[in-house]
């Protein structure tokens, strides 16, 4: 009995301790830790030594998330070092879902040049204005031999009249692109097949 008493008053005095308020703040030990000065970017610091609130950052300081393409002095992708002939495709076998994103990649950035189906006659192909020489084939004998590193390359870097669309797709996007043009050029070999 003593025993559940006790139980009973030690829960009460628990709840009566973890619902007190406080009347007054709490008292800080470092305020200029706890509340740091914030500045805007184009404000003045005169604690900097450009004067400027903007921080730049350290010498070789690479951003979050953030990983550097290492063959961003290749000029063409046929000069790639390694068998891959540049980086190998982490993606080994393409799911549905990886070849759903690569399709509307595809259908994003590299259909206007080379068309719905990769044979090089998107919607800017034709007579002036547009463009003069027509975009190559992604499903052609030549881009079939390329390997996936050597494609990659050319979607990061650009070539020619393509610019580079590393800004605009993803490095894991990319790869997946990369599977769906593979998937288009077995379609072609097998529309080729069935003709």
């Amino acid at each position: 009995m003593k025993q559940n008493i006790f139980r009973v008053l030690a829960v009460a005095g628990l709840l009566v301790l973890v619902n007190c308020d406080y009347k007054t703040p709490v008292y800080e030990y470092f305020p200029s830790m706890y509340d740091s000065p914030a500045r805007e970017s184009q404000e003045a610091d005169s604690f900097a030594t450009n004067g400027s609130a903007s921080r730049i950052p350290p010498k070789g300081a690479i951003p979050v998330g953030y990983f550097p393409y290492p063959y961003a002095a290749e000029a063409t992708p046929d000069t790639l070092p390694g068998a891959d002939k540049g980086l190998k495709n982490p993606i080994a076998k393409a799911n549905l879902g990886d070849l759903m994103i690569g399709e509307k990649r595809y259908q994003t950035y590299c259909t206007p040049c080379h068309g719905v189906q990769g044979l090089g006659n998107g919607t800017v192909v034709g007579p002036a204005p547009r463009f003069q020489q027509s975009p190559p084939s992604v499903v052609s004998d030549k881009i079939k031999g390329w390997s996936d590193g050597q494609i990659y390359h050319i979607i990061t870097m650009g070539r020619g009249l393509m610019g580079s669309y590393a800004y605009q797709i993803e490095p894991e996007d990319r790869w997946k692109l990369i599977a769906y043009i593979r998937k288009l050029q077995e379609y072609e070999v097998q529309n080729k097949k069935a003709n």
